[in-house]
């Protein structure tokens, strides 16, 4: 029972949001003769095949036609592009994507340092987009109209002048090709496959192109479906996600039409203008994470029965649900019947992760969850032991029917309705993140913002050795001191972060990305010949914890939980060095419950687990016990009348608010880079991708102490509107030089707009209205991810700090304002949720808590 449980905020007031800085272009662009001269032949070639006919235009491939995407690919952005694209009718816009390329004659970023202000960076990439718009006849037509009239300097017409600064800035028009279409990572897979199996088909996902129209859309699926029934190929499955704007097929291909592919023959699925993307198959897999503790069976330990409605889901392989730690615990719900085809000794994630989501790590001997677990399974096991999602089906569809079938759908009665937490621990390795949103992680953030649901994602596992060029050989690197080995191995992942970044969906906007810390309570670890602990910093995250950062360099991993002392042991020695992740036999991880791997039908056995997907069960656990500590009535909880549509927003920014670097940022700068300590901004977007906001504190989370106090709030806003709160400061810190902390936490679950590069629909900040400093004596931490990179997601996390003695002001009231502002813009109009949380803190024993309790209650006179 809490001692001193969370406060409430005061009731806020409305407020306007002070408006932002403006936005101003610091790139150089070619002059308009110049452009003129380098397009005229583009544009000359279709004024000649329109005079011609259509016909002629789609004969080549290579050209601009109707019903073919065209890439614009430009230098910055165009403001209101979107807006005049739909004013020329017949041309459909697509989609857009960040880019950039290399500075030439034609385009360079502008220096704006003061030694060298207005020259060319000419090392640095030049930032653009990719405008991707599918014109019929008439829209070609008014397309090259609008670059003859640019051309002569005439004006464009009201609403078009985006055109111009469009044909200004433009560094490539071409259409979609199939370069665009067959990224490396399929080529690679595609040539994997047929080295295993050389003469089987070998299973793609096509993403087409999403219309508006569904009959545009049915016509799109014919004539794939034409194009593969020709190829001697076949469609399994087919998925329309207007929300997402996704249309995918899981589809075969004929071996010898992907070793055409592969050498790059103009056939058909290479050059169709209805496909987007061909991919791997995307599955989801449960890691193979998870090893026997010979002998180890829980203690006994009086049945307290899970009661209530479930708050917590798991979606995730079959568990062994007589398990003693499971039994009367979970709330199974299997409507494809993934029991009957679950091997019972093969059923080990879901039977681990649904362990330490109720139980938590056995070595730590926490309390069970009160409640039970809501159970879906989708994942089954091969014949070598490991779990994945059916391969006959599209994995989206799989998630989307369970999230349905849960939350419910029309027609179809909610399976559990009061479900606000998601656990997916699992990640596709065939899609690491390389910059683009996946269907899946587009899926959670819609599905986030529709139910109010948070979900907590593991960050994902990467199995490939490093290499560590510090070190020749095993020998060496063994007898180094843990300092010298600790950086040497950050540097090496450092070297080949594009190679170890999250895996699918793991960026998510929406949801929380878990990352595995390098720690366990494991309390005898028996050694392993050739196994080595390769980190003393038990905050850093494990070698095979996936790195970030996420979407437009979004803070990714959010926070890390404990995955697991991972030791390392060797895979080559002499000449060079390269490691791999151990095994977790006595070593290290996370004891949990697994089934009888001998058969003989024992329903005790534990296992150690590792890994992220046992990072993000403890992280969902915590999430159920920040609730469970709000609705703790007998506990005095102050926070009991939380509307439920609020639920998962306020336990969102309270697993993140006690996230902290423990000051192992310094070295990961120094390894990071750049080496310029003037720029602290990349220095810290750079380690932050090795740590997110850091390492949480969950018991901080639950109450107060004597000199800490956290009060948490709650509300919706529309864009350009805000919440003002006045918050009481206590009085034992006016005028004392005693050190002191602020911590505040705005998280949201934003609308999306699929196919926008602004993508997320609403950004929310916070910020006091006098600057900190002025306030309570303290200024931002320099210890955490920058400014810019914070403003990037949908949670809102930033820490003060200060010893500065200053008087109080407004009363001794802190003015904090939670603003919500446009970003991608709103699709519908509506207000946002959004969960606050600020805790004010003293480093010394002063009564902090007992002080803003007292001024809480105290009503201002009328």
């Amino acid at each position: 029972m809490p001692v001193r449980p969370l406060l409430r905020l005061p009731t806020p007031n409305p407020s306007t949001p002070r408006p932002g800085p403006r936005g101003g272009s610091n790139i150089r662009f070619p002059s308009g003769g110049r452009q003129r001269a380098a397009f005229a032949p583009v544009f000359n070639r279709l004024r000649e095949a329109l005079g011609r006919g259509g016909t002629e235009l789609r004969q080549d491939p290579n050209g601009l036609a109707p019903e073919r995407v065209i890439v614009f690919e430009i230098a910055g952005t165009v403001q209101n592009f979107l807006n005049a694209v739909a004013r020329v009718h017949g041309l459909e816009f697509m989609a857009e994507y960040a880019t950039e390329f290399v500075a030439d004659e034609d385009f360079a970023v502008i220096d704006d340092r003061k030694e060298t202000r207005g020259r060319d960076r000419t090392d640095k990439a030049v930032p653009g987009r990719l405008y991707l718009a599918m014109p019929d006849m008439r829209a070609l037509e008014e397309l090259l109209s609008l670059w003859d009239r640019w051309g002569r300097g005439e004006a464009l017409g009201t609403g078009y002048t985006p055109f111009g600064h469009l044909f200004g800035q433009l560094k490539a028009m071409r259409p979609w090709g199939p370069q665009d279409r067959i990224p490396q990572e399929t080529l690679a897979f595609w040539r994997e496959e047929r080295e295993r199996n050389p003469d089987q088909p070998v299973r793609t996902e096509i993403e087409l192109w999403f219309h508006e129209s569904d009959t545009r859309r049915r016509q799109a699926a014919r004539a794939v479906q034409t194009i593969l029934d020709e190829a001697g190929g076949r469609v399994l499955h087919q998925s329309m996600i207007p929300e997402i704007a996704y249309h995918g097929m899981l589809v075969d291909i004929p071996s010898g039409y992907v070793q055409d592919l592969l050498d790059a023959r103009a056939v058909q699925l290479a050059i169709a203008d209805d496909v987007m993307f061909l991919r791997p198959q995307s599955v989801l897999l449960s890691p193979l994470e998870i090893e026997d503790e010979p002998d180890a069976t829980p203690e006994d330990r009086p049945e307290i029965p899970a009661a209530g409605q479930p708050i917590a889901a798991l979606l995730d392989g079959v568990p062994l649900q007589a398990h003693t730690l499971l039994a009367n615990r979970l709330l199974l719900d299997d409507p494809d019947d993934l029991q009957a085809r679950a091997l019972v000794s093969r059923r080990v994630h879901g039977t681990a992760m649904a362990s330490l989501i109720l139980h938590g790590d056995r070595n730590d001997g926490g309390e069970p969850l009160s409640r039970p677990l809501y159970v879906r399974p989708v994942m089954i096991a091969d014949d070598h032991g490991q779990e994945h999602t059916e391969t006959e089906r599209l994995v989206i569809d799989t998630i989307y029917r369970a999230v349905l079938r849960m939350k419910g759908s029309e027609g179809e009665q909610a399976a559990a309705p009061s479900v606000f937490l998601v656990n997916l621990s699992m990640g596709d390795t065939r899609r690491p993140f390389t910059g683009l949103v996946t269907p899946l992680a587009r899926l959670l953030d819609f599905l986030s913002d529709r139910y109010g649901l948070l979900f907590l994602v593991s960050a994902g596992n990467v199995s490939e050795p490093l290499e560590i060029p510090a070190f020749d050989n095993w020998t060496t690197f063994e007898r180094a001191t843990p300092n010298d080995r600790e950086r040497a191995v950050v540097t090496a992942m450092n070297a080949v972060k594009r190679e170890r970044t999250i895996l699918s969906p793991a960026e998510s906007l929406n949801a929380l990305t878990i990352g595995a810390r390098h720690h366990d309570s494991v309390a005898e670890r028996q050694g392993q010949q050739n196994a080595v602990d390769p980190f003393q910093d038990n905050t850093l995250p494990n070698v095979s914890s996936g790195l970030g950062l996420g979407y437009r360099r979004m803070v990714k991993p959010d926070i890390y939980f404990p995955g697991g002392r991972e030791h390392l042991r060797v895979q080559r020695s002499g000449g060079g060095l390269t490691v791999s992740v151990s095994s977790p036999r006595r070593l290290f991880g996370l004891s949990a419950a697994a089934p009888d791997s001998l058969g003989q039908g024992r329903l005790n056995q534990v296992a150690l687990s590792a890994g992220t997907s046992s990072a993000t069960a403890l992280a969902t656990r915590a999430g159920h016990q920040i609730f469970d500590s709000l609705m703790d009535e007998e506990g005095g909880s102050l926070l009991l009348d939380i509307e439920p549509r609020y639920y998962a927003a306020v336990v969102k920014s309270l697993l993140v608010h006690t996230a902290r670097w423990n000051g192992n940022d310094e070295m990961l700068k120094a390894i990071c880079g750049p080496d310029d300590r003037r720029r602290h901004v990349e220095r810290a977007e750079n380690s932050s991708r090795f740590i997110g906001f850091g390492v949480p504190d969950i018991t901080d989370a639950l109450e107060c102490a004597a000199n800490r106090a956290t009060l948490v709030g709650y509300g919706e806003l529309e864009p350009e509107n805000g919440h003002s709160y006045r918050i009481p400061l206590p009085g034992c810190l006016e005028r004392v030089t005693d050190p002191r902390s602020l911590t505040v936490t705005v998280a949201w679950f934003s609308p999306v707009k699929p196919g926008h590069q602004g993508y997320r629909c609403v950004r929310m900040e916070a910020a006091p209205h006098h600057p900190p400093i002025e306030v309570l004596g303290v200024e931002r931490k320099k210890s955490q991810p920058a400014d810019p990179s914070v403003k990037r997601g949908s949670v809102f996390h930033e820490h003060f700090e200060g010893d500065s003695a200053v008087p109080f002001i407004d009363d001794g009231h802190l003015a904090l304002t939670v603003w919500c502002k446009e970003d991608a813009g709103l699709i519908e109009p509506g207000p946002v949720r959004y969960g606050i949380a600020v805790t004010i803190e003293a480093s010394t024993p002063l009564p902090v808590y007992d002080e803003i309790q007292v001024r809480l209650r105290i009503r201002p006179p009328a």
